[in-house]
């Protein structure tokens, strides 16, 4: 089947797929993997004449190619062919490694054993990107015009413990359902204990310590790269792995790392931690919108009441802020029409106590996703309304239910 010229593929029949290495072991494998329907070559230049001669949308380099001689190859080839993508399989991916392919034009490094699996996921960042450019998300030259920007979420609580980043993860969930889920990033910002990773069950390789060294050379295609992505699409920018990396990361990093994704992504939702610090002082400024989460206890309110006086002192604009009760319930025995007196502001959403929230934390599925009927999701659902710019596309015209493919099945 050909599209615009140009061959359609489908990962599961290996067309238009060739694999490079001179490994046989690598080969016998990959063929076996595609049950002997991929062809395979040795040499750069056997792939160049394949490339000229036939229908070539994707090309894999073995493990014998992770070197910088041939990552230069590869990008002359993708420099005479714009359109073909080109992956990277290695033993490991290093940061520098990655950094290199990229320079080159790779469209991305992935860790051996190649699986069909990991195959369709690197035809889907081709497609991804390819739709992005054709959206006018990307810049496809560099004196392209600006993108338009996504708008930025800070969800942000003056006590631990309130169940932040299970509403942060929740909400942009929602926030996924009702656009598309490609369209939604979110960056832990809690640098030393950040658990969007871990309520979510995902495994980063790269985390925020990648994107701050990388940041004089980080453009759109290397930061997509150090996104770790969960099973709905959506990106997340992890936190890092140990609480003492911290401190490899400035404010200023962070600050451009959102602004980077600002222009990558429709919503940039951002978990922080419980502390009225430079970092989370300069993330609410860089803020589109801010939900302040407020739990139905005292200690949680008196802490909210300080916070919010201290961000008038700073004349920090409360028409950003949208004040959301988290946990509600009756038997708190605190009154909503209290808490609004002692905070000076209104209450904007409520989301209902629920035990089937750390069941959902336990199986590591936001419960918008488990338990999408219940109360508590239409709690996280009515929040998410209180951000949305402008009314969000009917289910229909969304690409989280078909999304539009220019060159793969």
């Amino acid at each position: 089947m050909k599209e615009n010229g140009r061959l359609v593929t489908d990962a599961l029949d290996g067309r238009g797929i060739v694999v490079l290495d001179d490994d046989d072991l690598f080969l016998n494998e990959a063929k076996e993997l595609f049950e002997g329907r991929v062809p395979t070559d040795r040499t750069m230049s056997d792939v160049e004449r394949r490339v000229e001669d036939s229908e070539i949308d994707l090309v894999i380099l073995g493990p014998s190619h992770a070197h910088e001689e041939a990552l230069t190859q590869a990008g002359e080839l993708i420099a005479a062919d714009p359109e073909l993508g080109v992956v990277l399989v290695t033993e490991t991916v290093t940061a520098p490694l990655l950094k290199a392919a990229l320079r080159n034009g790779l469209t991305d490094v992935i860790e051996a054993p190649l699986t069909v699996e990991k195959v369709e996921e690197a035809i889907g960042q081709i497609d991804r990107l390819q739709r992005r450019r054709a959206a006018g998300t990307m810049p496809p030259e560099p004196y392209a015009t600006e993108p338009e920007l996504g708008t930025v979420i800070t969800v942000m609580s003056a006590k631990g413990g309130s169940g932040k980043t299970v509403f942060a993860t929740n909400v942009a969930m929602v926030l996924g359902k009702m656009y598309s889920p490609e369209e939604i990033v979110m960056v832990d910002a809690d640098l030393q204990f950040g658990d969007v990773c871990l309520v979510m069950q995902m495994e980063p390789k790269f985390t925020m310590v990648n994107a701050a060294q990388e940041l004089h050379g980080l453009d759109e295609p290397m930061l997509d790269s150090l996104l770790t992505k969960h099973s709905s699409g959506m990106r997340v920018m992890a936190a890092p792995l140990e609480p003492a990396f911290a401190d490899e990361i400035s404010t200023a990093a962070i600050t451009e790392v959102v602004e980077k994704l600002r222009a990558m992504f429709r919503y940039v939702v951002i978990d922080t931690a419980s502390m009225l610090d430079e970092l989370l002082l300069t993330l609410l400024e860089r803020a589109d919108k801010v939900l302040f989460i407020v739990d139905m206890d005292l200690p949680s309110v008196k802490n909210a009441k300080l916070a919010l006086e201290t961000l008038r002192l700073l004349k920090f604009p409360a028409s950003k802020i949208q004040i959301v009760l988290n946990r509600s319930n009756s038997r708190a025995r605190l009154d909503e029409k209290e808490i609004e007196r002692s905070l000076k502001m209104k209450i904007m959403a409520t989301v209902p106590s629920d035990g089937i929230v750390p069941a959902s934390v336990n199986e590591g599925r936001p419960v918008v996703e488990s338990a999408p009927k219940s109360k508590v999701a239409k709690g996280f659902e009515s929040v998410a309304k209180l951000v949305i710019s402008g009314k969000p596309p009917k289910k229909s015209d969304t690409s989280s239910d078909k999304p539009a493919k220019r060159r793969w099945l």
